[in-house]
């Protein structure tokens, strides 16, 4: 598959759909044909597909439109559920065997109903890294889905949310949601040639959502745009009507953090990260060198692992004890570390979080967002992971530069910055807790310049 090809946005999709040359049936039947083309990646990107409700879903919505009723926000836009979101009637296993006798979830998760009443249809379930904790996206018990970058030879998707961006990038859904505790939508989408967007932890409701880290866990979106993200946004932040935010009278001031997320840099990423930068300064955007203090502190405490780790470890402990012999072995080794953060290093973790997060927000105060490579380097091949050392290495550099700001608690959205036929990478935007809307603007100028 050629990246980009033959996919439809949600402005697409609505246009079409409004002009009479597409409907909502015919919309659903392109998504499902994809995910069961037995030449695609749908069995090892869905665990669940809703072939039946979807297209019930579609008919119900071509009927209402035929009788004359507007276009919802998402009327007619297909969306896939990372599998660790409940809906009604299914079990939710977060890519994991030991959780198949769970009962099924009683309703939906709060977002992905709103989602549903805003008109967007739920395709299916997809897969993901075990209990979503991995930035790579390898899934033992229900197959890996591979990049569609030189998909011959086999790269990885990025992770955790490892479905969710192939049925984006594969045309199976237009909006996939996921969730983000360390950069597990920002990570797939700049490894795959997408947008990953992270929001601010507590901008959406997470009733319904299977934890890893309740702390540092957060609600996220794949799509092709940036305006895909807006729309998603509107309807799960009750914000839709938007007012601008973002004062385009004036240079916008970027700042371009230098410490720790430059660092290892492959070729790939780098020049098309100062490229990047130069069409920025070339379209009359400020950008200025950041050294933060804050940052280099998060990564001498290794605050952001040693919180999930804990964390996780008291979510899963029992199954540890009881069924760790069906988890992936990498995933339960990681888990199982928690079990050596003291309850002192904990508490004193959380406190210090907090102080880093204020000293974050003065350290941010002036700029609009800041800038830096999402990850540092390209999709490796799947056969470059099979020992563990190097697995473990890989895992940890996907992670380091978006896990820094699930710690600060900020908002985060990964922009593709690559040349049609390259290698994906991608360019991250961050900004403090409660700058959403702003994030999103701004993603949206730059992805323009960017284009």
């Amino acid at each position: 598959m050629t990246l980009g090809s033959s996919l439809k946005t949600i402005e697409t999709i609505q246009s079409q759909i409004r002009q009479g040359s597409l409907s909502v049936t015919q919309s659903v039947q392109e998504a499902l044909a994809r995910i069961h083309d037995p030449a695609g990646q749908g069995s090892s990107s869905f665990i669940a597909v809703f072939d039946e409700p979807a297209l019930n879903i579609a008919a119900q919505q071509d009927q209402q439109l035929a009788q004359g009723k507007a276009l919802l926000k998402l009327t007619g836009v297909t969306v896939s559920i990372k599998d660790l979101f409940d809906t009604q009637g299914d079990t939710t296993t977060s890519g994991s065997l030991v959780l198949r006798q769970h009962p099924p979830a009683k309703q939906d998760a709060q977002v992905i109903e709103r989602l549903q009443k805003a008109g967007a249809i739920a395709i299916g379930r997809t897969n993901m890294t075990e209990f979503a904790y991995s930035g790579l996206g390898l899934n033992p018990h229900y197959g890996t889905p591979l990049n569609p970058f030189e998909r011959d030879i086999g790269r990885i998707p990025g992770g955790s949310t490892s479905g969710g961006v192939i049925s984006v990038t594969d045309g199976m859904a237009t909006i996939a949601m996921g969730s983000d505790t360390g950069g597990s939508c920002r990570i797939p989408a700049a490894l795959c040639g997408v947008v990953g967007f992270k929001s601010t932890a507590a901008r959406y409701s997470q009733e319904g959502v299977l934890p890893l880290s309740r702390s540092l866990d957060s609600i996220g979106f794949l799509a092709q745009t940036v305006a895909c993200c807006i729309a998603v946004d509107q309807v799960l932040a009750k914000e839709e009507f938007w007012q601008p935010v973002v004062s385009t009278e004036q240079p916008m001031q970027i700042g371009v953090l230098q410490n720790i997320v430059l660092d290892g840099l492959d070729a790939d990423v780098k020049t098309n990260f100062e490229r990047s930068l130069n069409i920025l300064q070339a379209k009359g955007v400020h950008v200025h060198p950041v050294q933060s203090a804050t940052i280099n502190r998060v990564v001498e405490i290794q605050g952001q692992p040693r919180i999930v780790s804990a964390q996780a470890h008291a979510q899963f402990e029992e199954i540890l004890n009881t069924q760790s012999e069906q988890m992936d072995l990498r995933i339960a080794s990681r888990i199982v570390k928690g079990k050596d953060v003291s309850s002192a290093i904990y508490i004193r973790t959380m406190q210090e979080r907090e102080q880093l997060i204020h000293a974050w927000h003065k350290e941010f105060a002036g700029d609009a967002v800041w800038i830096m490579p999402t990850v540092p380097i390209i999709a490796p091949q799947l056969s470059e992971l099979v020992q563990d050392d190097e697995y473990f290495r890989i895992n940890a550099l996907m992670l380091r530069n978006p896990g820094l700001f699930n710690f600060l608690d900020g908002c985060a959205i990964s922009i593709p910055n690559h040349q049609p036929g390259q290698a994906p990478t991608g360019v991250m935007l961050v900004a403090p807790a409660g700058h959403d809307q702003q994030l999103l603007e701004i993603a949206k100028i730059i992805e323009n310049h960017l284009a």
